[in-house]
């Protein structure tokens, strides 16, 4: 695992990246500590992850997630855990939930702060999960890894499936200005976005929102945290591939009402 080391029992990570890059190779490194030792490891260290969301060389990890030995979850080994960070580029209805699902409780369930500003932006926004559709574009850089589909192609897909729900209501959440326009303009009367705790900018193929937007990075992470848990709490989602993507679906815990944009065609 790129940027892990281990040891019976402990695993320390150094990878950084995006928030949710970091997450994957976090997963990714637990998930090789109890494929080889078979059990999990007593001390994940993440001290060297998340430089971007941080000002001081602390491990952060509890500023977002709960402590993993307060999580009442028992995951005992039987066979392997087919999860690697690259899984961020597949078919998401092919992932292994039911094996994944446990590892994310444990290490990945959000932190009392993450928590509370879940249910502040529920009440605020007044959602519906049931009625609402997860509306997803990571753009930006994204376009250097893999290929990523079109603003319009995206719409369309909403526009498809507003047909099918007359009333649905799509909570948007991209990182590039353009696609949050262009989503409230075709929805204008069934479509939102969490204006004030998210960041965008007009698309830069190589830019990063995290480089240019620097003050208070704990803050703004949590906020973005809060945000793809409200994604993966919606009864529909539209998506892409990457690990912001996968990461709405790994707090979901499942595939099901998915949309999603993979290796140049649009999958249910």
């Amino acid at each position: 695992m790129e940027h892990s080391l281990f040891a019976p029992g402990i695993t320390k990570i150094g990878h950084n990246a995006g928030f949710f890059s970091c997450c994957s190779v976090r997963l990714g490194s637990i998930v090789h500590h109890f494929n080889t030792y078979k059990f999990l490891p007593k001390f994940v260290d993440s001290s060297f992850q998340f430089r971007l969301y941080k000002e001081f060389n602390t491990d952060v990890t509890f500023q977002y997630f709960k402590y993993y030995n307060d999580v009442d979850e028992v995951i005992e080994y039987s066979t392997d855990v087919d999860y690697h960070d690259t899984k961020q580029f597949t078919f998401y209805k092919n992932l292994d939930f039911e094996k994944i699902n446990p590892f994310v409780r444990k290490y990945f369930s959000p932190s009392k702060t993450v928590e509370d500003r879940i249910n502040r932006m529920i009440q605020k926004y007044n959602i519906d999960f049931e009625n609402t559709c997860g509306l997803f574009h990571r753009g930006h850089d994204k376009c250097t890894e893999h290929k990523i589909c079109t603003h319009e192609e995206k719409l369309e897909q909403a526009k498809l499936l507003l047909e099918k729900h007359p009333n649905i209501r799509f909570l948007i959440q991209s990182d590039e200005t353009e696609l949050i326009n262009k989503a409230l303009e075709a929805f204008p009367n069934n479509s939102f976005y969490c204006k004030e705790e998210i960041f965008h900018m007009p698309h830069n193929p190589t830019g990063l929102i995290d480089y240019t937007f620097k003050e208070n990075p704990e803050d703004r992470a949590q906020n973005f945290l809060a945000v793809i848990h409200l994604l993966a709490h919606c009864k529909h989602l539209i998506a892409s591939a990457g690990n912001c993507d996968i990461w709405i679906l790994l707090f979901r815990g499942h595939a099901n009402n998915l949309i999603q944009y993979f290796d140049g065609k649009w999958k249910e």
